[in-house]
């Protein structure tokens, strides 16, 4: 009988902790739908070997009433078939309700006859992993992410020329 017992409260206490980290996932989850974000501008951070640093910043706007703390985030953005560009966010971040800026870095292989093909690039898709806290110092609960949107015509080659000081 008593191993029995054991089982049960270790069972249960299994389920409390995997209802709570459901819930907690949930509940960021939630905020994040009603966050919306756009892009702000980009920077040549320099030369590496055969790669291009860069930092891209977002406006996030957090149109709920509730704030998230954004450990870590890292993905892969990919440009058609062109590009898989890896990028992770800079600094931890907290987004409250209202206006927030978010900084992102990446590195670019640079391939000239990739390059010359961006201007025709139809879609972006982001992919990667959200690490999300209700509240810094919480543990964060991992979010998976992968959208794809159209790109709208000649926006590529005017954020190169607007890059480059053109």
């Amino acid at each position: 009988m008593r191993i029995f017992a054991k089982i049960v409260i270790c069972l249960g206490l299994v389920l409390l902790t995997l209802t709570c980290s459901t819930t907690k996932k949930i509940q960021a989850a939630n905020i994040l739908k009603k966050c919306k974000f756009s892009y702000h501008s980009a920077q040549i951070d320099g030369f590496v070997k055969d790669s291009l640093k860069f930092t891209v910043f977002l406006n996030a706007s957090n149109a709920g009433e509730d704030s998230l703390f954004v450990e870590n985030l890292s993905g892969t953005f990919h440009l058609d078939s062109l590009f898989e560009i890896p990028f992770s966010l800079q600094n931890s971040k907290w987004i409250s309700p209202g206006s927030n800026q978010m900084q992102f870095s990446g590195a670019l292989e640079l391939n000239l006859f990739k390059i010359l093909a961006l201007p025709n690039v139809k879609k972006f898709r982001m992919q990667g992993k959200a690490w999300l806290a209700l509240k810094p110092g919480q543990k964060p609960v991992d979010v998976n992410f992968d959208e794809s949107h159209d790109i709208p015509p000649d926006l590529i080659e005017k954020q190169l020329k607007k890059l480059l000081g053109m």
